[in-house]
């Protein structure tokens, strides 16, 4: 019997081993609330950074894949989260009621002044709009908030609809499209995103595949940059026995960058859950500083990364 639990154990770490680019992964000193990190290569697509992580979580793996989905971070302030709604897909009518940008908080002005500015028929700026949007935003019968509301909705839609490819791109020249980002990120880890396509392939990230084993929409505002970016995501899991695959993906934040997008496999491992995190950032980064914003971007995503890992863990391991 301890040999077949020994080797139960083994089997995730030496997959894990397989697929990933870490080393000296020790589950001993995992348990003992070391996480393991490292920043992938930069690879050819050109707006895009990524990073592994691995760690251990104290509680069972469908207790850990449950709390990844539905997880509330307003609590933690550090994590600069300032408003979060989950919903479900297709949106219902009151999916986004409480979104309401507020001329009386301070990281709610820079949105609302540049989306004064739009209602004045200038150009959409630093915005993530199509034409249709910024048309949203000039009319005179719906207020910032309003206007910002059905441009949520009406991308969620979209998303359960037909998937990322559905969404509608932006940009000058219309380039920038989820499904784009989707595809180019995935590119910067080709073993992993190989490993993941049970999920990655699933409704409603794409419209053909199979449904996900569980889907949850979420919007939420953001702090970035000293302002507060509103953003729509999908978490959607893939639930076997032996393992859970998850994937979060913020396919639209209103400005600053283009895509966020995390894969967790997830192992029953000794009474508790080994995690393996593939996370991936899209942003407008400038091929003329030769990678440096991309080697500082990594950085603060590195220490994002760990921030909310160590949030999420605390939560349920205090939980039990």
């Amino acid at each position: 019997m301890a040999t077949a639990g020994a080797a139960s154990q083994a089997a995730p770490l030496d997959e894990l081993r397989s697929l990933s680019q870490l080393r000296n992964v020790d589950l001993a000193k995992l348990k003992n609330g070391e996480i393991i990190s490292v920043r992938g290569p930069v690879g050819d697509f050109p707006r895009g950074i990524h990073l592994e992580c691995c760690y251990f979580i104290g509680a069972p793996m469908n207790v850990v894949g449950h709390a990844l989905l539905h997880w509330d971070p307003l609590p933690h302030k550090d994590l600069k989260v300032r408003r979060y709604r989950e919903y479900s897909l297709p949106p219902g009518p009151n999916a986004f009621q409480m979104m309401q940008l507020d001329p009386t908080v301070a990281d709610d002005r820079w949105l609302l002044e540049e989306t004064a500015k739009i209602s004045q028929s200038s150009a959409v700026g630093g915005l993530h709009l199509t034409t249709e949007e910024a048309a949203l935003l000039r009319q005179k019968s719906m207020g910032p908030s309003e206007a910002w509301r059905e441009i949520l909705r009406r991308r969620s839609e979209a998303l359960a609809r037909g998937g990322l490819n559905a969404i509608a791109p932006y940009g000058t020249d219309k380039s920038i499209s989820p499904g784009s980002e989707f595809r180019g990120l995935l590119t910067l880890a080709p073993k992993a995103a190989r490993h993941f396509r049970p999920i990655t392939g699933a409704q409603p990230v794409v419209s053909a595949g199979e449904p996900a084993s569980e889907t949850v929409g979420f919007w939420e505002a953001f702090k970035a940059r000293d302002h507060n970016i509103l953003q729509l995501g999908l978490f959607a899991g893939h639930k076997e026995s032996d393992s859970w695959q998850l994937i979060n993906c913020v396919y639209y934040p209103s400005d600053t960058y283009f895509m966020a997008l995390d894969l967790f496999q997830l192992w029953p491992v000794d009474g508790g859950t080994l995690v393996w995190q593939v996370g991936f950032v899209s942003a407008p980064f400038r091929a003329y500083l030769g990678g440096l914003d991309r080697f500082i971007a990594g950085k603060l995503m590195m220490e994002a990364t760990l921030d909310t890992i160590i949030a999420f863990r605390s939560d349920i391991e205090k939980g039990r």
